[in-house]
């Protein structure tokens, strides 16, 4: 029997001694016997009620410690030494634990434990159960079949098996694939046990995109050896982004390290099952038969580090506990952490400089700090630190004030010798254009060329290397085209090819895709760079990021034309997904299209994650042990969106009155947009909603790349802020009294669609649809207990193009005459002239007063009294509402396809 019958199969793991910040290291051991049940286990995700962000997920259970192995400070505890701040614990569900004691043939049938069934939706026929296992024999080389558990889906898996083959291989292997998030037969991820032709045991993780496959890692050994028969045990992690399998020989003790593990997030499905190949070129004999057994899947509702091992105890010493609460990774996120450097320092810094001068100090500031050792500081004359004039990359400048005198210079003191050339460069911007050539900067170096100078024209950039009696080696000029008084950017390198040395000199505009640059070579070697100056070529000239070092500073690509403009023009999930890989952070991205953000400024990757996140009007939240992220687009409800769970009043799904809110929080009827560094738009305002309930006004600075889209942004930011719908902070589920609803939750996610049919007529005019923010569940041997918190899902709805169901509405209509209840013939008057009610795509739904009614017939306009007039044939109380409706009630389409921003 399954729960709640039997008790609800919660198992709770801990990773003492792992890094809180790798979940990759994380190796569990299972602490669920020590759980208290009386307390059980409460989880906490998303927003709560009217939190504008999602908060950190909170795991609180409380532990048995009699015997003092929870105490951190105890030296006779099992983890003396490793329990320590940000210790990892997990709560799973199994869903399943399929021993197969049944027989059947064309699939594995059902579970009578857990009640979950087989599906097969490949080669059925080569399927079925012994009694004691299940069975797959296949008869040719390139034959497959799968079998899918659709009732044991969700985001984050743990799932384990045992499989044995007939024979050993020949001609090529066998594959016993445990699939996760899968959509379909062509699309999943496949995390494998490969039985090889030399009679031993590979991994591999596979990713499968309409069919076509995509190797996540190398097939990996783990130096097992199978024979006929030979019981391999396969455990499968899915957690966020991270993928992971290990195998060892059944009986044996399960080994701590994973064979193979990489991070992925392309596909979005949720269920989980079973892959059987006899792989293309496979020469055994007859059939190949696969005996399978002891497949478990758990869903994992929550990973979070633990931030505190308190020890509680009662007045007899005896009832000794431990009550821990996990945090999600939002909580250490959000607390001591500094903020993180300018784009170009975190650039120029990781390239391995000999040298590095970022000038990005202070204004208070009298010489330049170096990032590097055996590096002296930038001694200046005439120059001022700190200025916010800067390229978009750059966090600030320094400014070389006189033309001429104004100076700033440092050496490395001990040059390091480079494998083949060096290079250096600097960023400029003029504070204007001089009117002859003047000295701009020169580098030290050693080789034949001791002193490199470079100068400024109006019209060209020269370069001169001089040798140490100062004849000149190099002298030329390149007409540049650059505006000096914007950021441009200089790199001057050389590279030793025999005994010659091939110098370049680029330059280019910040912000500019195009690259100007001259070349050529010169007798001798290009030793070391050590020094440099810079001289102010007019007033009012600024500088930073002074970089020096080997010649493979990668100046002309891609990446660093994006790094110099500050990441502008960066989409929002790309950026988060850059920031995240940066910081180490899992970060799973549901594919969408998101905003075009600004220039990346320095703060904290929690608060630069959430300028994204602000930009966009997506939702970060937590997923797995990381981070996932929602883009605005892929929030965007159409026909086409499917409910997560579909619940019913009349069914008994709701365990209490859900208490809904019309209150003023969310109200703000007149928005102002400014972009960061940039302007602003007009005040978005709703007219009709300020002389109802007053101003509610917010000024909000967002940093998109366009000042453009201001407007389109506070436009859509009013939508949602005036939208007249109930909130439902509180909705309650019992799911052990429904327990036919487990698998639907356990595929809930933040953002999920849900609906509730049947609500109060006296509350709601028909079906409630909504958006699952948060949630808490509570977990215990024989209840599990949910309390979502929900939005309106009608502030996401969007029309479709051509999808058959969405309609533009009409703000202009109204009903001309009043009617009774009943009344089947109405007539809609329109004052723009513009728009009229369709009398060939028959039928669709209006609302008039709260009553929805089914337009059957709709009459050719007549222009009557300067409005247009058009009878409709209605089928009324659609949703329930029937009421007289008075002359000038408002006509809305009932489901209008609203622009998406």
């Amino acid at each position: 029997m399954a729960f709640p019958q039997t008790p609800l199969p919660i198992t709770v793991w801990a990773a003492p001694g792992n890094n809180p910040a790798d979940p990759t290291t994380w190796a569990w051991s299972e602490i669920s016997g020590d759980v208290r049940e009386a307390d059980g286990v409460e989880i906490v995700v998303g927003r709560q009620d009217e939190t504008s962000k999602v908060d950190a997920t909170q795991v609180g259970l409380t532990l048995d410690n009699r015997t003092g192995k929870y105490s951190p400070r105890n030296p006779a505890g099992t983890w003396y030494g490793q329990l320590a701040k940000g210790t990892p614990i997990q709560v799973r569900v199994r869903r399943i634990a399929d021993t197969f004691t049944r027989t059947t043939s064309n699939g594995f049938g059902t579970d009578p434990d857990s009640g979950l069934t087989w599906t097969a939706p490949q080669s059925a026929s080569l399927q079925s159960t012994n009694g004691s296992a299940a069975i797959v024999g296949l008869t040719a080389a390139n034959q497959a079949t799968q079998s899918i558990l659709p009732g044991a889906a969700a985001d984050d898996v743990d799932v384990t098996s045992v499989a044995s083959l007939s024979a050993v291989t020949t001609g090529a292997a066998w594959v016993h694939g445990t699939l996760v998030r899968w959509v379909d037969t062509g699309n999943y991820y496949r995390l494998h046990t490969e039985f090889t032709t030399a009679g031993t045991i590979a991994c591999k993780i596979v990713r499968s995109v309409n069919g076509s496959g995509t190797d996540l890692s190398g097939l990996i050994s783990t130096g097992l050896a199978y024979s006929a028969g030979t019981k391999i045990r396969t455990r499968v992690q899915a957690i966020g982004p991270l993928l992971r399998i290990k195998v060892w020989l059944d009986g044996t003790n399960e080994p701590t390290a994973w064979t193979a593990q990489v991070s992925d997030a392309v596909l979005t499905g949720q269920a989980t099952g079973l892959l059987e190949w006899r792989i293309s070129g496979n020469t055994n004999v007859g059939t190949l038969t696969a005996t399978i057994d002891d497949v478990t899947m758990s869903v994992i509702r929550a990973s979070t580090p633990v931030p505190e091992w308190p020890v509680r105890w009662d007045m007899t010493a005896t009832n000794v506990t431990a009550p821990i609460t996990g945090n999600g990774i939002l909580r250490r996120l959000s607390q001591g952490q500094s903020a993180l450097r300018s784009p170009l320092y975190r650039q120029l810094s990781a390239l391995s400089p000999h040298g590095y001068w970022p000038l990005e100090d202070g204004s208070g500031a009298t010489s330049g700090a170096a990032t590097t050792p055996n590096t002296d500081r930038a001694i200046q004359t005439g120059v001022e630190f700190g200025s916010s004039e800067a390229p978009p990359g750059s966090a600030a400048s320094v400014t070389l004030s006189t033309a001429v005198t104004s100076r700033i210079t440092a050496k490395i003191r001990t040059p390091i010798a480079t494998a083949t050339g060096y290079a250096g460069m600097a960023f400029f911007r003029f504070g204007s254009v001089p009117a002859s050539s003047q000295n701009l900067i020169r580098f030290s170096t050693t080789g034949r060329v001791r002193l490199w100078q470079l100068t400024a024209t109006p019209t060209t950039i020269g370069l001169a290397g001089a040798d140490d009696t100062g004849a000149l080696v190099v002298s030329t000029a390149a007409v540049h085209g650059l505006d000096y008084t914007k950021w441009f950017a200089l790199q001057l390198e050389t590279e030793e090819v025999g005994g010659n040395t091939n110098w370049a000199l680029i330059f280019h505009q910040v912000g500019s895709g195009v690259f100007t640059a001259i070349n050529g070579s010169y007798a001798g070697t290009a030793d070391t760079i050590w020094g440099w100056a810079a001289t102010a070529p007019v007033d009012d000239t600024s500088l930073c990021h002074v970089w020096l070092g080997s010649n493979a500073l990668p100046f002309v690509d891609t990446t660093f034309l994006a790094v110099a403009n500050g990441y502008a023009g960066e989409l929002a999930s790309d950026r988060i997904a850059r920031l995240a890989a940066e910081a180490g952070i899992p970060m799973a991205i549901t594919p969408g299209a998101s905003e075009s953000m600004g220039a990346q400024k320095s703060a904290t990757v929690l608060d630069l994650l959430r300028e994204c996140e602000d930009a966009d009007q997506g939702v970060l939240f937590e997923r797995g042990a990381g981070l996932g992220y929602l883009p605005r687009t892929a929030r965007y409800i159409t026909a086409n969106t499917t409910p997560a769970m579909a619940l019913d009043f009349a069914s008994g799904h709701i365990a209490a009155p859900p208490e809904p809110t019309d209150d003023d929080q969310q109200l703000r009827n007149s928005i102002r947009l400014s972009r960061t560094d940039g302007s602003s738009a007009p005040a978005a305002q709703d007219a009709a909603s300020i002389a109802v309930s007053g101003t509610y006004e917010d000024e909000l600075t967002v940093n998109v790349q366009y000042d453009a889209v201001l407007e389109q942004h506070a436009y859509w930011r009013l939508h949602l802020g005036t939208l007249s719908e109930l909130r439902w902070p509180r909705i309650e589920l019992k799911l052990h009294r429904n327990p036919s609803l487990i698998a639907a939750w356990c595929k809930v996610r933040i953002g999920s669609r849900i609906t509730i049919a049947n609500p109060p007529s006296a509350v709601a005019g028909g079906a409630l649809d909504l958006i699952v923010e948060g949630w808490t569940e509570r977990l215990s041997t024989f209840a599990w207990d949910v309390t979502l918190v929900c939005s309106p899902a009608e502030a996401w709805r969007v029309g479709a193009y051509d999808d058959g169901v969405s309609r533009y509405d009409s703000a202009t209509t109204t009903l001309k005459t009043g009617v009774a209840a009943g009344a089947t013939s109405l007539v809609f008057r329109t004052t723009n002239l513009d728009v009229q009610w369709s009398t060939t795509h028959e039928p669709y739904d209006v609302l008039i007063a709260g009553e929805r009614m089914t337009v059957t017939n709709m009459a050719a306009a007549a222009l009557v009294s300067g409005a247009w007039e058009q009878t409709a044939t209605v089928t009324r109380s659609v949703n329930g509402v029937s009421k007289a409706l008075t002359a000038g009630a408002e006509i809305h389409i009932a489901t209008p396809g609203r622009w998406a921003l």
